[in-house]
């Protein structure tokens, strides 16, 4: 598929246009020249609102004073390079803070450069790839480098990195768009205290990090779990098989109950989501008690020492996918949100 674009004088984004809609989320802003990108087959309104269009801004820095002797001239041959070196100039940092206002209140803007005639081009990348970037092109009168055809090679970079559907830009806009789709409501508040976000718990969200909820059988089982350090769930179309959905693959908890229990506090952590296939005699020479089916999915689990979850204790039976009676045994998973929604309430 192709790209669509757009090239745009003086566009105005407004500052009136809410999100998810195109434009500014403060004041109007209205830079010298605008390209615009999106994927060929939708509609550019759509673009905006799926976080799929890319704004690149450039606004031109010349004073007229600076080219006031060249009216005198009767012919474009009298302008030498010499007389061309007079009339560079510098763009000043009030112009590259103009840029920053550009990049940031204008929703969805990949960068915005600053087209003045001086000779040293500047492009700051924010992060490792050509955009988001800032900065400035020399574009000027002259019979040997006008600065147009860098100018020109910077675009089409913008271009080829734009049809790159697997760069971090992209991965970007993907993750906005599945983030601000929709308004956050009380019920994704989470103000109990968790793991700080740094280290091993980097990437520890709370409504994206998952816990299994698993069944053990016996006071033998649960002795086996601790001193191995292991859990089995059975597999294939067995009753009580663990089903491998996105969820429990990447699950980073598991907490385990036990027949006749309201609440639990044991709690382990999943260090790697790696579940190994392990037959019943395998399980019997690590004796284990009792194995009954032919294979099983084998989790390595590390006793979890976050302080945040020290001696706290949750009521797993109130989470939405608990059921009752036989069907108790069947593991299934919750995000750490709703964990912490159901922590049992000590008694007084």
């Amino acid at each position: 598929m192709g790209e669509a674009y757009r090239f745009n004088y003086n566009r105005s984004f407004s500052g009136k246009s809410n999100y998810p809609n195109a434009g500014s989320w403060t004041t109007t802003l209205r830079p010298d020249y605008t390209l615009s990108f999106w994927p060929l087959g939708i509609s550019e309104q759509e673009a905006e609102k799926q976080e799929l269009i890319v704004h690149i801004h450039f606004d031109a820095k010349y004073k007229i004073a600076n080219f006031t002797h060249l009216i005198e001239k009767k012919s474009d041959t009298e302008l030498d390079d010499e007389k061309v070196e007079n009339l560079k100039g510098i763009y000043k940092n009030a112009d590259l803070m103009k840029m920053h206002a550009y990049k940031d209140a204008i929703r969805r803007t990949g960068g915005a450069y600053v087209l003045y005639p001086g000779d040293k081009s500047v492009k700051r990348k924010g992060f490792h790839e050509i955009i988001p970037g800032l900065g400035a092109f020399p574009v000027r009168p002259s019979k040997t480098d006008d600065g147009i055809t860098d100018l020109k090679g910077f675009i089409l970079e913008i271009i080829e990195h734009f049809i790159n559907r697997a760069s971090q830009r992209e991965k970007i806009a993907s993750r906005t768009y599945d983030i601000f789709k929709s308004k956050p409501s009380e019920e994704d508040c989470v103000k109990e205290v968790l793991p700080e976000t740094y280290g091993k718990n980097r990437g520890l969200l709370p409504d994206e990090t998952f816990v299994l909820i698993g069944y053990c059988k016996s006071k033998e089982h649960l002795d086996w779990i601790n001193s191995r350090l292991l859990y089995n769930f059975r597999m294939n179309n067995n009753r009580g098989a663990l089903k491998l959905t996105q969820e429990t693959l990447n699950a980073k908890y598991l907490l385990l109950h036990m027949k006749g229990e309201e609440s639990s506090s044991r709690l382990y952590r999943i260090p790697k989501p790696e579940y190994r296939v392990t037959n019943k005699k395998t399980l019997e020479r690590l004796n284990y008690p009792e194995p009954r089916q032919q294979a099983y999915l084998v989790l390595k689990l590390e006793r979890c020492t976050d302080i945040e979850f020290k001696n706290i204790t949750w009521s797993f039976k109130e989470l939405e996918k608990y059921k009752s009676g036989r069907a108790a045994a069947i593991p299934y998973t919750a995000s750490l949100s709703e964990l912490m929604k159901v922590k049992a309430v000590p008694d007084e």
